[in-house]
């Protein structure tokens, strides 16, 4: 079978461009997301709280696993990244804390 390249590879790049975009728009919640989790830290500070709250931790990692089944991803890949996420806002509000 021979295949049109000109066609594949235009096709492709439009797609590869949305998920840029895509990409992009992630990075830019992730950095407000940040920003909220600093200012968490700022008040965990101010009030004497320890950074780790497990209860809350299971609740985002249950909550956000079964969204993510609702959108058709698989449960562990979607826990996985919210635990991802979770280290780095640990990792910041650990930096506030400890100034």
């Amino acid at each position: 079978m021979i295949r049109d390249e000109k066609i594949t590879t235009e096709g492709i790049h439009e797609l590869r461009k949305q998920i840029d975009d895509l990409d992009n728009q992630l990075m830019e919640l992730l950095a407000k997301r940040m920003r909220v989790c600093r200012e968490i830290g700022t008040y965990k500070k101010e009030h004497n709280m320890t950074v780790l709250q497990p209860t809350r931790y299971n609740e985002i990692l249950d909550k956000r696993g079964a969204q993510g089944a609702l959108f058709q991803m698989d449960t562990d890949f979607v826990k996985t990244v919210f635990e991802a996420v979770h280290q780095e806002s640990v990792r910041q509000q650990m930096e506030i804390i400890n100034k």
